[in-house]
């Protein structure tokens, strides 16, 4: 059983006046929604049930008023101490193989909690790592530094090349141990980090990738308000569900989860189940369409209920109003609007006569069968496996998959789309589930652990070590010096021989053309075979001066890598473009919209990188931004002064 110890016993110095009165765990994202009772709610949705709050004297009291005994609180009594001593006080009596460490003043998306209570790792200390956050959270972070895939060292003072931590750890029973050696060396003052490197020079911390996960940490008046406003968004993403079909996931879930927070806020009397009922009779309408021949309003109509099936799940989770009743519901109404169409389409594509009656007769029949069996599969091996893996992979028989077929199917009017799916779709769907189901069972039943002893140990000398980096280096180098050569002097002979024999006429295939465009042919095919040759080796030495880049501009690896990558997808498309634009100025004029079209995909790529590089620049690099415009602000107004 995995237990969970918040850490709220600091001062909320830098949020004053109004820490002076209470706890800024206890401030407000939301009327009625505390902070701590926000990361609470993460928790316990993660079936974490066993929570400790580790506080000062002075606040424990709050805190007993705020849960009424729903949580234990833990006293830490001191002056000055670090937050490793608030943690050693929370886990003394704490009987648990792991637990969940959290800070007060962390909000986070429910995905970061997942991952991290999903890791396999039997390392004594696993943290939650961002590889690219913005550069505000770089700047006040605790960096972290990476060796292959274990956690070397953390800091305030690091280069933050491999990221930040989130505030997030669990730890097992034997940290206890380096805690107390930690605490007893450093005394009281001791904090996290001090823990995490010591259990570090022991190989024993690792850490999940939780890059692109909403987070913050709340220290100023400044993050409180941009808390409050992403509050919203982490409700919004923990709407989704890891059990979506790609569609859901990819086009239905953007929409419903938009609809469901304006519901959330602004429709107090709509309940899920008032959805539910909404997104069966659309589903009905969409039957009755296709049943009356109308395919097209019929698909548009099936996609609509698809996105308003998600609503009323997302409703119910917003407001806690998840119910089994609710469940059973929506569950009656979805198979009952699903079988609906499907007779609906089997009647629509009898009328069109594609094929035999008694065959289309059987397609409809295996397709009504298919729609119950996915569903009733499901539901089955719920307790028994994970079924993200099923549900979200080949041969996507959801439910979203199975209305989109039904949209397409209207909307090109061929209802035999719609029906072959659905006959289809769920006889592999169960199969795959008879084949991940023994395989999970002969999992389980595996006594001993095929894995090597642990530790690993592996003995290499500094010299070893540093051979395969220097061949490595000598290789690329020798690449990019070579081909680069090559370019140069084919490119030079490709326009002596322009110059000389350009104006030429020759005929191939009957097809009278210049030599020039021939050797503009040439041309491309050269930068665009050199080019790639040069590219490889380049990223390898951009790769290795991001050392270099991220201590100077404070950014970390992955932010580095997404700018050069950027600026070297840019620099390939200028150079590809300069060896298009001469072919294309060779295309006779009733050839304009060809220029037009090829000139139009370069404009668009070259749009979309810059864009990307704006949008890098602007969450990475605005910090850095910043202070060279106060610096310039101040120099020109000292003199100015003078």
């Amino acid at each position: 059983m995995i237990k969970a110890v918040i850490l709220a016993a600091g001062r909320g110095t830098r949020l004053r006046p109004y820490t002076e009165s209470t706890a800024k765990s206890l401030f407000e994202l939301a009327p009625g929604v505390r902070i701590i009772d926000f990361i609470v709610g993460q928790l316990r949705d993660e079936g974490v049930k066993e929570i400790v709050i580790a506080t000062r004297p002075e606040l424990a009291e709050a805190f007993k008023r705020n849960f009424n005994g729903e949580v234990s609180i833990v006293v830490v009594n001191g002056e000055k101490f670090g937050n490793l001593y608030t943690l050693k006080t929370a886990v003394e009596n704490l009987d648990a193989e792991k637990i969940l460490v959290c800070m007060s003043d962390h909000i986070f998306e429910r995905a970061i909690l997942s991952r991290l209570l999903n890791s396999n790792t039997k390392k004594v200390v696993v943290l939650c790592l961002d590889r690219n956050p913005a550069w505000e959270k770089v700047a006040e972070g605790l960096k972290v530094e990476l060796e292959g895939d274990t956690v070397k060292k953390v800091g305030k003072t690091l280069p933050p090349f491999s990221g930040i931590d989130t505030g997030l750890f669990l730890i097992s029973k034997k940290a206890f141990k380096i805690i107390d050696e930690v605490v007893e060396r450093k005394g009281p003052s001791a904090n996290l980090a001090d823990f995490v490197n010591e259990a570090a020079k022991l190989d024993e911390v690792a850490y999940v990738d939780v890059t692109g996960k909403l987070w913050m940490d709340v220290d100023t008046p400044k993050d409180l308000i941009e808390a409050r406003r992403l509050y919203w968004d982490i409700l919004r993403r923990d709407l989704m569900k890891p059990t979506d079909g790609p569609i859901s996931k990819y086009l239905n879930r953007p929409i419903s989860t938009r609809i469901s927070m304006l519901l959330y806020k602004n429709v107090k009397w709509l309940n899920a189940n008032h959805m539910s009922f909404i997104s069966f009779l659309t589903a009905m309408l969409s039957a009755v369409l296709f049943f009356f021949s109308f395919p097209i309003l019929g698909g548009i109509l099936a996609h609509i209920a698809s996105v308003l099936d998600g609503v009323d799940g997302e409703l119910a989770r917003l407001r806690e109003e998840e119910s089994a009743w609710g469940g059973f519901l929506d569950t009656v109404l979805d198979r009952f609007a699903d079988l609906s169409i499907i007779a609906s389409i089997g009647l629509l594509t009898l009328k069109q006569s594609i094929l035999s009656s008694e065959l289309i007769f059987i397609i409809t029949i295996l397709a009504s069968f298919g729609i119950v069996m996915v569903s009733y599969i499901t539901k089955i091996l719920e307790s028994r496996m994970d079924v993200r893996k099923l549900r979200r992979g080949f041969p996507w028989a959801t439910r979203d998959v199975r209305l989109f077929s039904v949209t397409l199917g209207g909307l090109l009017n061929v209802p035999l789309i719609p029906l072959l799916f659905c006959a289809l779709a769920p006889i592999i769907f169960s199969l795959r589930a008879f084949l991940l189901y023994e395989r999970d069972l002969r999992k389980r039943e595996r006594v001993r652990e095929e894995r090597p002893p642990y530790p690993q140990v592996k003995l290499r000398s500094r010299l070893e070590k540093f051979k395969p980096f220097k061949k490595e280096v000598k290789t690329n180098l020798a690449e990019l010096l070579s081909n680069g050569i090559k370019l140069a002097v084919v490119l030079v002979l490709i326009h002596l021989l322009s110059y000389v024999f350009g104006n030429i006429i020759v005929s191939i295939f009957g097809l009278e053309v210049k030599i020039s465009q021939l050797l503009n042919i040439a041309y491309l095919l050269s930068v665009i075979y050199f080019g790639y040759k040069i590219i490889l080796p380049l990223k390898f030495f951009l790769e290795l001066a991001s050392g270099i880049f991220v201590r100077t501009l404070g950014i970390t690896g992955t932010a580095y890598k997404e700018i050069a990558m950027d600026i070297l997808y840019l620099l390939v498309i200028t150079i590809v473009w300069y060896a298009v634009s001469p072919l294309l100025g060779q295309i006779p004029e009733f050839g304009y919209t060809i220029k037009m079209i090829v000139g139009s995909i370069f404009l668009a790529i070259f749009i979309l990188i810059f864009y990307d590089l704006i949008k890098i620049f602007r969450k990475n690099l605005k910090g850095l931004w910043d202070k060279i415009i106060d610096k310039m602000s101040e120099t020109i107004s000292k003199h100015i002064k003078e």
